[in-house]
């Protein structure tokens, strides 16, 4: 690849390297805004919304220095790439907001150390049910009618069965219960 043609390719990874800040400055701007909305969702919306600038500087880019096959190309690779930086983003900030994992690992590092039943008196878990409830029904993954839970939304639910069949298919262990 020529110098003269690999700018329009450098501009584009400078496009998909950006799109990480975009989305952040974004969810940083409706994490103000919407304080009362759940945390996830405001994600979700902060993807959304970025993925606006990121077409419209992706497809000035293909009309303007890709020739017209590739420049299609060029905006595909764009969405695909975008939508895989999107999901990493999604996950890695849900990751923080509800992986135990992390939130254990954080309060002994606080601490500098814990017994465990001082590590117990600060992790507690009797609200990690309703919590959950919650956060699901903000997202309208689940209804609450007359007292009992049903699924509300498919989005979560379909993500599920793609996992389990992923685990089935690996030969994982998959707990019912």
């Amino acid at each position: 690849m020529s110098g003269a043609a690999s700018m329009p390719v450098l501009r584009l990874i400078f496009v998909l390297l950006s799109a990480p800040v975009v989305i952040f400055s974004v969810h940083l701007f409706l994490a103000r805004l919407r304080r009362s909305a759940s945390r996830q969702l405001v994600a979700v919306e902060a993807i959304a919304a970025s993925a606006v600038p990121m077409a419209i500087a992706s497809w000035h880019l293909a009309l303007r220095f890709f020739p017209p096959g590739e420049g299609v190309q060029a905006v595909i690779y764009t969405i695909v790439v975008y939508g895989c930086l999107a999901n990493a983003y999604f996950h890695f900030f849900n990751m923080s907001e509800s992986a135990r994992r992390i939130r254990i690992l954080y309060e002994v590092y606080k601490a500098g150390s814990l017994s465990p039943a001082a590590f117990e008196s600060l992790y507690k878990t009797t609200g990690i049910i309703s919590i959950r409830l919650r956060r699901l029904l903000e997202l309208k993954q689940l209804r609450q009618e007359g007292g009992q839970y049903m699924v509300g939304g498919r989005t979560l639910l379909m993500a599920a069965r793609v996992v389990i069949m992923w685990r089935r298919m690996l030969g994982l262990e998959t707990r019912s219960k």
